[in-house]
């Protein structure tokens, strides 16, 4: 049977974990040490440990990881092409085990937001909360020598699934909110999940939608939470069992999460204030970005398909083919320094950018 490019295979955890163990063997040849992917998706679900107990879902069609984050971290390195080693890695998975080569894909990347941090730089809001090591520590989803799956946020979790909200959208998100009922006690209501949520990710540009875009959120978040309210909570032990973690993470009040600076005990926190100076790529030519994160009052469009933003300059990389967008810098030469590398694949969209807020936390 020849390797085709859409999986049509229903991946259950068991035969993800068997696709898992065959790349993680491969990509530890390929780099000599472990990788490491964020990912967001039906897989999480599937894979999550604690997740896994809320939600119905027990099978998904592909692993959905953010490609441009696992760019950069490998162009800091020194390596320009570990994109396409990965994908020569998944591409040799998928042939042994006879599914699509999307079975791993990061289609989802050109619909992602970027955002600008105070000095104007552009960064990955999704990737940068989601590196964080408490998150790290509480959402690593598979682990072994060669790679490490780590699920972004679960705040990103549901920002991203509320934007489609179809299929087995509405279930995935109730067993994320039904996450964080399990380990805090704290009771959504449809205004404390939108709070929530137009507060941490305010790069999906909430405060940019018209009128009937901001009602259909809302209509979203009410159903979810009648969802939420509608399903047993059957899981006894579930918050003994995570009790390990969530000892590491500081208390705070409900009210402080109606005000959107920090999550109620014992929600894991990520605190993100990010470094407000770009991250230098090993090779001057190259381009790579800062990523910091927090809150702004200045709002642009919100996403980077959206029409209503005239796009960057766009820069050639002459080494890769591919762009990056330039932004003036407070360097003292006073001059523009290209600082993010662009995807093909988003360089060819408009892509509005996002003024930073201040520091944010939530579980």
């Amino acid at each position: 049977m020849s390797t085709t490019s859409h999986n049509e295979v229903q991946l259950s955890k068991p035969i993800l974990l068997d696709l898992l163990n065959d790349l993680q063997s491969r990509t530890l040849l390929e780099f000599r040490t472990q990788i490491r992917l964020f990912v967001h998706g039906g897989a999480v679900m599937v894979l999550h440990p604690f997740l896994s107990t809320s939600s119905t879902r027990r099978t998904t069609r592909d692993i959905d990881y953010i490609r441009r984050a696992f760019g950069h971290e490998w162009r800091k390195r020194g390596v320009y092409d570990a994109e396409e080693r990965l994908q020569a890695c998944i591409n040799a998975t998928a042939r042994r085990f006879q599914v699509g080569t999307d079975w791993m894909n990061a289609d989802p990347d050109v619909a992602l937001p970027f955002a600008r941090d105070p000095r104007g730089h552009i960064y990955d809001p999704i990737y940068h909360d989601s590196k964080q090591q408490n998150n790290i520590d509480m959402n690593t989803i598979y682990e072994a020598r060669g790679l490490r799956l780590i699920s972004v946020t679960m705040f990103w979790g549901v920002a991203l699934k509320l934007v489609r909200y179809k299929k087995e959208d509405p279930k995935d998100i109730v067993a994320m909110l039904k996450h964080g009922t399990k380990l805090n006690g704290v009771q959504w209501t449809p205004a404390l999940m939108e709070e929530w949520i137009k507060t941490l990710c305010w790069p999906m540009g909430y405060s940019q939608y018209h009128p009937q875009q901001l009602e259909e959120l809302k209509i979203r978040i009410r159903d979810a939470i009648r969802l939420v309210k509608m399903s047993s909570d059957d899981h006894e032990g579930y918050a003994s069992v995570f009790g390990r973690y969530a000892r590491l993470q500081p208390s705070a009040s409900m009210h402080s999460l109606r005000d959107g600076a920090v999550s109620p005990a014992p929600m894991s926190f990520v605190h993100s204030e990010g470094p407000t100076y770009p991250i230098q790529p090993p090779v001057p030519k190259q381009h790579t970005t800062s990523f910091s994160h927090g809150r702004s009052h200045n709002h642009t469009p919100l996403h980077p398909c959206s029409s209503a933003h005239t796009p960057p300059h766009l820069e050639t990389n002459p080494h890769t083919g591919s762009h990056a967008i330039s932004v003036p810098t407070h360097s003292h030469h006073d001059q523009l320094q290209p600082i993010f590398h662009i995807p093909e694949s988003i360089a060819a969209h408009q892509l509005p950018l996002l003024r930073q807020h201040t520091a944010t936390r939530a579980f």
